[in-house]
């Protein structure tokens, strides 16, 4: 008989737990110590001792008056086929682990059939416990004790060593220092850099492909005007968000003076010959009309003629002003409309919505619209306080509060195998 795969082995690992009578946890499963005794430690198989539960609840109460961070404990004897760092994330996702405002909560979950421990941080501890430093604690302090089935020992261990830094940073440097540490290597150093490394790739392909499109604006033989346009579709902002560093120095040393030379470059006449020269802004006046006056004069437009001595030959070209409150009017087609005045004729409230008036004027044709704009109905926004509930696996009440402080994780930590 042929058996698939998957299947088999969500059976074997159903048949094993209820042979083993080892229960599997789920996310909501997951008793909440906060909600059960005020304490830190949820450990529902009873794999440490009372006396050890309160001394890790002491150490972290005691962490939690000297700094306002905080740290939760979680022993669980399985997840099943989860992955214990995503579990870890959604965990202290789901319980908000440290204070809302600092982001600075650790979580330390150990899932026993997977033999594994993960340290997650908040936002706020990531400059601290970095990820190496986390990797190095839980080698040094939770490996050596959980070979050996000192589970308690080297979770007191781990937390006292954290609560050492946090309240004095400096004593990063004893871990590093220690000789029974794991030194770095080579490669664990490259590990480290490797997203450096790719940044900087990146940076290095985004500025090649960058540099190719302004080389070939350059050397086009189109007009300067059409060279000028072509370099501000770039879109220079996207590269300024993405890699803001390099290219808000190339915006301002290079692409600045190349739009000013593609704009002031010499012009000749396409129909005489004859050199053109550039109008300065009051003689230019007299060879715009209305509509581009206006433009000019609330800004939204400038303009740039460019004309032969003899004036056989006179050019007009438009540079349009990015960032406008004008737009193109639907009557004179001239960049010169805009919202005039806005007023609330209904107010939306959490049952119905609400209605907004809005009048839009043209400043040269004078055109007149009014639209009604519906506004969204108010939305209650939800808090982000967390409780939950469950039993921990014991210990004195510690810590005063029954939920966490509503802190975030930012995906830092690391995780040991023992």
């Amino acid at each position: 008989m042929k058996i698939h795969r998957p299947i088999f082995f969500v059976f074997l690992v159903m048949f094993s737990s209820f042979f083993w009578g080892q229960e599997v946890y789920t996310l909501k499963d997951v008793p909440n110590p906060k909600n059960i005794d005020g304490g830190w430690v949820s450990d529902p198989a009873n794999y440490l001792t009372s006396e050890e539960i309160a001394k890790l609840n002491t150490i972290i109460n005691n962490l939690e008056v000297q700094t306002t961070a905080q740290i939760a404990v979680v022993m669980l004897p399985s997840i099943g086929e989860e992955v214990p760092k995503m579990f870890a994330v959604d965990l202290f996702k789901e319980w908000g682990i440290g204070q809302a405002t600092k982001d600075n909560g650790l979580l330390i979950l150990t899932v026993m059939d997977q033999r594994r421990t993960e340290l997650e941080t908040g936002y706020g501890l990531e400059p601290i416990l970095t990820d190496a430093l986390c990797y190095r604690i839980a080698s040094q302090e939770i490996v050596p004790h959980f070979q050996q089935g000192q589970y308690g020992t080297g979770l007191i261990a781990a937390v006292s060593r954290i609560k050492q830094i946090l309240e004095n940073p400096e004593a990063i440097e004893e871990i590093y220092d220690d000789g029974a540490g794991i030194a770095f290597s080579g490669s664990s150093i490259h590990e480290a850099l490797a997203p450096l490394y790719i940044y900087l790739l990146i940076i290095i392909g985004v500025l090649y492909f960058y540099f190719s499109k302004l080389r070939k604006i350059d050397q086009t033989k189109d007009d300067f005007y059409d060279k000028f346009q072509d370099l501000l579709k770039m879109n220079h902002w996207i590269y300024m968000i993405l890699f803001p560093l390099p290219f808000i120095l190339i915006r301002v040393l290079l692409v600045r003076s190349r739009l000013k030379k593609y704009r002031n470059h010499p012009r000749y006449s396409s129909k005489t010959g004859a050199m053109m020269f550039k109008k300065n802004e009051l003689a230019d006046d007299e060879f715009l009309k209305k509509g581009q006056l206006v433009e000019e004069n609330i800004k939204s437009v400038d303009y740039d003629v460019w004309a032969t001595e003899d004036l056989k030959d006179v050019l007009v070209l438009r540079y349009a002003k990015p960032f406008s409150k004008y737009s193109k009017c639907p009557k004179c087609s001239y960049k010169t409309y805009y919202r005039a005045h806005s007023r609330i004729i209904k107010t939306a409230t959490k049952s119905s919505t609400g209605l907004r008036e809005e009048t839009y004027e043209c400043k040269n044709c004078y055109y007149h619209k009014v639209k009604t704009v519906i506004i969204p109905k108010v939305t209650s926004s939800s808090s982000s306080g967390s409780s939950f509930g469950g039993s921990s696996g014991g210990g004195s009440s510690f810590g005063g509060g029954s939920s966490f402080g509503g802190g975030s994780s930012g995906g830092g930590g690391a995780g040991v195998s023992w």
